[in-house]
């Protein structure tokens, strides 16, 4: 039996985590914290339905957590002293630390959610004289900022370019510091470019499936106003992530710093071809292409030979990730939409 102890058990990687441990491992026990109250029935975050802010209900494949296996606590991962008392008290083999700040933040809470956050959670096991056999950090693959040379390997140099993928950065040389003090067994795992059903819109995948589903719903015009679609990234299902992290918990000599990708390079006009092909859409809207951003990265793609070498296989074809996003928006949002008023279609 493997005791798991998850911040940020709700967000988005949280509770796919959660829920992918719960099938697979049926031995588990898993306390999740989080700063926001228990919710069994949607995210923490909001989507957009056709212009409208509709909080993110979950998927049918994220039951309610009514497992007795799992326990959910609100409690800011800055409560050190209580953070501490909940680990001394479940005694977990592996901590997973996922609560995490939003890449368009402001610097002040980047700072003190990823950098502070990270030490007071290392500082939490200390106070609680418990030693679990593993502490994963999730990072960015962000974190390598513009790269010379592809695809990035863990040794590849770090020059992230924006403030998130700094702070992260930052969570990782301090708690590599923590983790030399005081004996602590941390290892990173860099996340590259997720998408996957119920996705912040702040990132590509889940802004494209909102815009093509209303417009397939005839709940929105058929344009859509997008910027740069050269740029590339390395895009992995959350589904594949929440497999992968689990895959790195139980490894038996894990290496400190894991690429969590597909390995695989794509185009962002790859991307929403994919999303309007899905809805039966392809070149039936017009594209609107926005000025490029003055600061951008654009090439991007890991190696993943290091998380292969575990065991470690993608399940979910990109084409996959995002129809299922589109399905998603086209049946849960609106479903939940409908709760609250009429949607009335665009003539």
């Amino acid at each position: 039996m493997t005791r798991y102890f998850i911040t940020g058990a709700q967000g988005f990687v949280g509770r796919y985590l959660v829920s992918h441990i719960l099938k697979t491992q049926p031995d588990s026990e898993i306390h999740g914290i989080g700063r926001s109250r228990g919710q069994n029935h949607s995210f923490t975050h909001f989507v957009q339905w056709a212009g409208k802010p509709v909080r993110a209900p979950l998927p049918c494949e994220l039951p309610e957590l009514d497992d007795r296996r799992y326990q959910y606590t609100a409690v800011s991962i800055h409560q050190t002293e209580c953070v501490a008392s909940r680990i001394k008290m479940f005694k977990p083999d592996v901590i997973v630390h996922l609560a995490s700040g939003l890449r368009d933040d402001p610097l002040p809470s980047l700072l003190k959610t990823n950098v502070e956050g990270t030490v007071d959670l290392l500082d939490a096991v200390v106070q609680s004289k418990h030693r679990p056999h593993r502490i994963l950090l999730g990072s960015t693959g962000g974190v390598y900022g513009v790269a010379g040379q592809l695809p990035l390997f863990e040794n590849t140099a770090c020059h992230p370019i924006d403030f998130y993928s700094s702070t992260k950065l930052a969570a990782e040389h301090v708690s590599r510091i923590l983790a030399r003090h005081h004996a602590l067994p941390v290892v990173w795992a860099r996340l590259f470019n997720l998408a996957g059903p119920g996705q912040d819109e702040r990132h590509i995948c889940g802004r494209f499936s909102s815009q093509v589903a209303a417009i397939a719903e005839g709940l929105s015009p058929a344009v859509m106003d997008v910027e740069s679609l050269d740029t590339t990234r390395d895009f992995i299902d959350v589904r594949d992530v929440a497999s992968a992290l689990a895959t790195i918990c139980l490894a038996r000599e894990p290496i400190a710093i894991y690429n969590v990708g597909s390995g695989h390079e794509t185009a962002m006009g790859s991307v929403l071809d994919l999303a309007l092909e899905s809805a039966g859409l392809l070149n039936r809207v017009t594209i609107r292409q926005k000025t490029t951003r003055s600061i951008d990265i654009p090439r991007h793609v890991s190696s993943i030979d290091r998380l292969s070498g575990l065991g470690f296989e993608c399940r979910y074809p990109l084409h996959k990730t995002i129809a299922d996003n589109v399905d998603y928006y086209r049946t849960y949002v609106r479903a939940m939409a409908a709760t609250t008023e009429d949607m009335v279609p665009v003539l």
